[in-house]
């Protein structure tokens, strides 16, 4: 009996441990809603961490021409993202018009992307830490590899 609570603790100590891990970085949050009749909807919660992780396995290659130009301009993200996660939440860009709103603002350590146009309602949420991690990610890949 003993052994099996023993057992039991370090089973949950283990789950808590990688979905500490997991959780980590945050969630990216995508909704889609298709306006039309018998439209989808998507809602998808993923741990960043396991986006992050997922690059791992593209081929560098996929990424030669964006991690050129991406190489060029690390220094400004680099130095963009702290300042945008230390910033106030607020609206970043606001775009407006007839046909479409587009809202893209900062909540909490996140950038939010709303569009809602004639079509689809969209929403996707990433946090900026794990934007970073995969700028860096793409942007350290060697083609010739």
């Amino acid at each position: 009996m003993i052994f099996l609570a023993k057992l039991g603790i370090g089973m949950l100590g283990t789950v808590m441990v990688v979905g500490a891990a997991v959780s980590s970085e945050g969630f990216i949050h995508v909704e889609v809603h298709e306006k039309q009749p018998n439209g989808a909807n998507v809602n998808v919660f993923v741990p960043a961490v396991l986006a992050t992780t997922a690059l791992h396995f593209v081929p560098n290659r996929e990424f030669s021409h964006d991690s050129e130009e991406l190489r060029s301009c690390l220094p400004i993200i680099d130095a963009a993202i702290p300042a945008l996660r230390d910033a106030p939440d607020g609206v970043l860009v606001e775009v407006k018009d007839a046909k479409e709103h587009v809202l893209v603002q900062k909540i909490g350590g996140a950038i939010v992307v709303d569009v809602d146009d004639a079509e689809d309602v969209v929403h996707v949420s990433v946090p900026l830490r794990a934007a970073q991690n995969a700028i860096h990610q793409i942007a350290e890949a060697d083609p010739r590899s």
